[in-house]
């Protein structure tokens, strides 16, 4: 493969973790609002402790899903990094 086509992969893995940051962020905040109205909806109907608990860990993780995306994200860009460095 030719140098500047190696080079570019780089590149291009980082345009995508640009532009995966952007569109994930973009879904979650479409969806926040109905899933707010979800959970809320969700908040009158639990009537056991194991429901009220379940509710809180799906409100956990929307609320934790930001930084997961972040990450796999990095790793993907990491990856992208160290599978170039193996090619020199």
């Amino acid at each position: 493969m030719p140098p500047d086509r190696q080079r570019a992969g780089l590149a291009r893995a980082f345009f995508i973790f640009i532009v995966g940051l952007g569109a994930a962020g973009v879904l979650i905040a479409v969806l926040n609002g109905p899933f707010d109205s979800v959970i809320a909806a969700g908040d009158g109907l639990a009537q056991s402790a194991q429901a009220d608990r379940g509710r809180g860990y799906v409100a956990t993780f929307w609320n934790s899903l930001p930084l997961i995306i972040a990450l796999l994200a990095f790793l993907q860009l990491l990856s992208a990094a160290a599978a170039e460095g193996r090619l020199r």
